[in-house]
């Protein structure tokens, strides 16, 4: 048996002698690295950014469904904003602000999930309430998430891949539609119209890193994946 200094010095002679080793452990070490830093990412995985916009006098479209997590972004024009207010002012078309609210400045903004709680927010345009131009954000919640799912097993090989990986599916799939988002949780990627237990996944368009895949059918979360894109050695 050799003693363990002198088998260390060995590795580190081994290590030294062939670079192409120093490559792959350097490589390794990058991507140990990155999996630890995106670790605290994995919650926000499927989260979202929603674009509402306006034709003329109205909000397009009026009334979304997003879950709770999901970020909001308004993108109007010049003359219109988006301000939140209870059930009843929307009913009455009024402008009234709802404490506690989220308003967007003229031209549009971000609304951030902190202020998008469980449940539904109604909003106006402030100068354009009186005609209707209002709209309505419904936030689900985990609960509702869960009744909404279906309940099939997706695997994927192989997990890293470089090329392409194939996924597998414990029940048929009939006119199902596959949703990739990278690590910050926006979408970069969508493949519709997909059909059967086999399907093969390319990865075109897709740079090296994490990415989270979204199986849905009929409307419905079929299955959720971490997936791993990595450069050919």
């Amino acid at each position: 048996m050799i003693p363990y200094h002198e088998h260390y010095s060995l590795s580190i002679c081994y290590i030294i002698k062939y670079p192409s080793v120093q490559t792959t452990l350097k490589q390794y070490a990058m991507r140990t690295k990155i999996a630890l830093l995106l670790l605290p990412i994995s919650i926000m995985a499927f989260s979202k950014t929603w674009v509402i916009n306006n034709s003329g006098a109205t909000f397009s479209p009026a009334t979304i469904t997003i879950q709770q997590g999901d970020s909001v972004k308004f993108e109007l024009s010049s003359s219109h904003n988006a301000r939140e207010v209870s059930e009843s002012t929307w009913n009455a078309n009024g402008t009234t602000a709802l404490s506690g609210g989220f308003e967007t400045p003229y031209g549009g903004g971000l609304i951030l999930p902190a202020q998008l709680t469980v449940g539904t927010h109604w909003y106006v345009c402030v100068p354009h309430a009186s005609i209707g131009m209002k709209g309505k954000i419904i936030v689900e919640g985990p609960t509702a998430i869960a009744e909404n799912r279906l309940h099939t097993d997706i695997s994927l090989f192989p997990n890293p891949f470089s090329s392409q990986t194939m996924l597998k599916s414990t029940s048929p799939l009939n006119n199902a539609t596959i949703i990739l988002y990278n690590s910050c949780g926006q979408e970069v990627k969508q493949i519709k119209s997909i059909s059967g237990q086999n399907i093969t996944l390319s990865r075109e368009g897709l740079h090296e890193g994490l990415y989270y895949l979204r199986l849905t059918q009929n409307g419905k979360i079929v299955a959720t994946k971490k997936l791993y894109v990595v450069d050919k050695q």
